[in-house]
């Protein structure tokens, strides 16, 4: 009864609802059948009417599409799974003989009554079981066509389902890792500041102790600012540096000075949150605190194409690479090697090295994207 074979293939559902698809996929199915039926008739001598050929096959197309979604129904309900899949196939074997019956008797009916044949010999439902012998294995291979795209389909639903799940159960692990190499800094630094206003006051400057203690709580206010973002624009970076060494200009008088520069291109760039206080912070301790001659550090930040360059430099010895400031030797450049990594992935390096002329030089590159409106304050 069914002499071709239609080709589903899945849609996006976004742009075709699921009766849509299959009211196409029948309706094309059935002018197909219908346009065969013409042409094969045609060629035997005795010709279908194109009309008659579209009664006798879109009613049959259309009670398919009406069943199709109980098939589908159906296989999710008897799914052929390694436990089960013998009772599900005896099952669905069942219904398809039973389908394909009562599709053919009445198919037998509406032909008999609505198409006015030529009388038969015999009772429509003889006629009906006979057409049923013929036509169960195509009509068969119809049902078991609609079952295995459903399979297909939902297989592809599960799948996007699993792989959305993974890809955000990664994504919060991520941010759990970002988060974790995030604390590991803020609680050094403060220990940092809280022990500079300790050497203060055992040395009588009250005066100075305070100043570092309203920067201090400054510090902390920025810290907070930024506690649920990665990523912040470069200015907020840099005024937090900024309040950063001006405790420690405190600390190191005349012995530290400091140069902050940036293009005004790259000030609303978003950086990760934390990200230059490490390195300044190495600077200080290995190129600087150690010595009794002044020092000089610098903080730049320059666009180069698509890249974004964030450069520390000291003017120290630069006996050996810094070791990092932490409780932990590199724990400090490691850390931060690691936030790089986790954001950008090779496109976030940090490198450090002999600075030309002297010292040691940290440079971070990134790319060169700008923070969204909603960080930078626009409404």
């Amino acid at each position: 009864m069914s002499g071709v074979t239609s080709d589903v293939r899945p849609v996006d559902r976004r742009h075709l609802p699921r009766w849509a698809l299959i009211l196409v996929v029948w309706t094309t199915f059935g002018l197909l059948n219908a346009a065969q039926e013409t042409i094969t008739s045609t060629l035997r001598g005795a010709p279908t009417p194109w009309s008659t050929a579209l009664l006798q096959w879109m009613p049959v197309a259309y009670a398919w599409a009406l069943f199709t979604p109980v098939i589908l129904w159906l296989g999710r309900r008897f799914p052929f799974e390694r436990t089960t899949w013998v009772r599900s196939a005896a099952v669905h074997a069942v219904i398809c003989s039973v389908f394909v019956f009562v599709l053919l008797l009445g198919y037998t009916f509406y032909t008999a009554t609505l198409l006015s044949p030529a009388p038969a010999s015999r009772p429509s439902f003889d006629r009906a079981v006979q057409r049923f012998v013929v036509w169960l294995l195509w009509d068969g291979l119809l049902y078991w066509a609609v079952l295995s795209v459903g399979y297909v389909v939902e297989h592809q639903r599960r799948l996007r389902e699993r792989e959305l799940e993974t890809s955000r159960l990664e994504t919060q692990l991520v941010q759990a890792e970002l988060q974790a190499l995030k604390m590991q800094l803020q609680p050094h630094f403060l220990f940092n500041v809280l022990h500079t206003i300790g050497s203060l006051v055992r040395t009588g400057d009250r005066d100075n102790a305070v100043r570092v203690v309203a920067g201090l709580g400054d510090l902390l206010r920025r810290v907070l600012d930024g506690a649920r973002q990665q990523e912040v624009p470069l200015k907020q970076e840099l005024e937090f540096i900024s309040a950063y060494v001006a405790i420690e200009q405190i600390r190191f008088r005349d012995r530290l000075a400091v140069a902050i520069a940036a293009d005004g291109e790259v000030l609303e760039a978003a950086v990760p949150h934390l990200i230059l206080q490490p390195l300044v912070e190495n600077a200080i301790r290995h190129g600087i605190a150690p010595h009794t001659a002044a020092g000089r550090l610098e903080v730049r930040a320059r666009r180069l194409g698509s890249t974004l360059e964030l450069i520390v430099r000291d003017d120290g010895p630069g006996a050996g690479e810094h070791t990092g400031g932490d409780a932990r030797p590199g724990m400090g450049l490691a850390n931060t090697r690691q936030r790089l990594t986790r954001l950008y992935g090779r496109d976030g390096e940090l490198h450090v090295g002999r600075a030309a002329g002297g010292g040691l030089e940290a440079r971070i590159t990134l790319p060169f994207r700008l923070a969204p409106g909603e960080w930078r304050g626009e409404r």
